[in-house]
């Protein structure tokens, strides 16, 4: 199981890196998750929001509502699920989030570029193949009974 240590305190490690780029924006992490979302996006929903960034969804909820107050997000339409409805940036959360998107995918491309695209390649393979072989060791491993 140590493997799964080490590999968490990596990932774990990673995620720190995030929050630093995160911090710096002034905003926090739930904030940013509908931010940069929506800026790439267009548009989304609250759930796909929460989904997509493992964000609990009245957290989001409340992000929202207080954008929308602050004349940084508009509700729209419903979607195609008729208990969600489509948020979208306004103009005023455009101009908010722009600096805010382009300067998280600049820092991204600088540190891939000095990774360099074979080690990328190479990352993303490995993590991908690591994830089919846990999946297939899973399934394979008969349930756990506890005494608890």
């Amino acid at each position: 199981m140590y493997k799964f240590d080490d590999l968490g305190k990596k990932i774990s490690e990673i995620d720190e890196r995030i929050d630093a780029l995160i911090a710096k924006t002034g905003l926090s992490y739930s904030e940013f998750a509908v931010l940069y979302t929506l800026a790439k996006d267009g548009r989304s929903t609250q759930k796909k929001i929460s989904e997509e960034w493992l964000i609990p969804k009245q957290t989001v909820f409340n992000v929202c509502k207080d954008f929308r107050q602050k004349g940084l997000v508009q509700i729209g339409e419903q979607s195609v699920d008729k208990r969600e409805r489509a948020i979208e940036l306004t103009q005023k959360g455009r101009d908010a989030a722009d600096p805010i998107v382009r300067a998280s995918d600049e820092l991204g491309e600088r540190v891939f570029a000095r990774l360099g695209e074979k080690n990328a390649e190479k990352l993303f393979s490995l993590l991908s193949r690591f994830c089919e072989i846990c999946d297939k060791e899973i399934e394979n491993t008969p349930g756990i009974q506890t005494k608890i």
